[in-house]
């Protein structure tokens, strides 16, 4: 079994200034964010999806596998006269972190509140944006959401726990080239994303139909992959964000590269599971 490393966010950070001179800067991604915050509260829902890339993805725990294809098919979703019934008059954003970056990508852990006219929290939720840079354009390719941020503090440590501990079940897993329990440890529909993409599997015969890994470990020269270090840095009460680092190795223990994820794992019938994925991994 792979022994997980746990760290401090602050060292997960370290990824972003050993990205390449074409990495998105950490400025580009949470600007992305803020733009993204305040076109919502604009109340106007074309302004609001244009801040998004496409195809668009927003998994949660109860993900129905629906990806947004432009800016209409999303802004036809919004209804701001049901929002506002909450009691709801403008969103405030509480952080934006860059966790991970890389070339056209990367990974801002954001919280956010919405508020009542009176100032007063109607809730407050946590999310990943995954924000990406495609034909020049910078915007949020997909948002994992981990859920409201409203666990006591030895709730969230369980949670946690419990999700890295469905990571870990994973990634060893994968080295074990064990297919069964590899999709075990995945929920459908199954998304990962990526720089102009986003992919959905309903099932898990679907996962592995496209799936070999005598290819896979031929066509990279790979043996097996290590979690260099590993973190809930989100903590819902049936969603968490888990940061990793993944060094991939082949042949006597030689290193092939190293690459940054993040999964959005998440509860179902009582079962915790990674529901989403994406990673900044370098081209083969």
């Amino acid at each position: 079994m792979r022994r997980a490393v746990h760290y401090v966010l602050g060292l997960l950070l370290l990824s972003v200034s050993a990205s390449p001179a074409a990495a998105l800067t950490a400025d580009e991604a949470t600007g992305a964010v803020h733009r993204f915050i305040a076109a919502w509260n604009t109340r106007d829902p074309a302004a609001f999806a244009a801040t998004l890339q496409y195809p668009h993805v927003r998994p949660t725990a109860d993900f129905d596998g629906r990806v947004f294809g432009d800016v209409a098919a999303y802004a036809a979703t919004i209804d701001f006269e049901q929002v506002l019934a909450t009691g709801w008059d403008r969103s405030r954003l509480d952080s934006a972190i860059v966790v991970h970056g890389g070339e056209g990508q990367a990974h801002v852990a954001g919280r956010y509140t919405r508020l009542r006219a009176d100032g007063s929290a109607i809730w407050s939720n946590q999310v990943t944006y995954v924000v990406t840079k495609t034909n020049g354009s910078i915007g949020i390719q997909a948002r994992l959401a981990a859920g409201f941020d409203d666990l006591s503090e030895v709730d969230r440590e369980a949670t946690a726990a419990t999700a890295v501990a469905a990571v870990e079940r994973y990634l060893a897993a994968f080295n074990a080239r064990d297919e069964e329990v590899m999709v075990a440890a995945l929920h459908f529909p199954h998304v990962r994303v990526g720089v102009g993409r986003a992919r959905v599997w309903e099932s898990a015969a679907e996962y592995m139909e496209g799936f070999d890994f005598d290819s896979f470990a031929e066509r990279l020269g790979w043996e097996r992959s290590e979690a260099d270090a590993m973190e809930a840095i989100q903590v819902g009460a049936r969603g968490v964000n888990v940061a990793v680092r993944i060094t991939r190795y082949g042949a006597g223990g030689a290193k092939i590269h190293s690459f940054d994820t993040i999964y959005l794992v998440t509860e179902s019938d009582g079962q915790w599971g990674i529901r989403a994925g994406a990673s900044i991994a370098p081209s083969p």
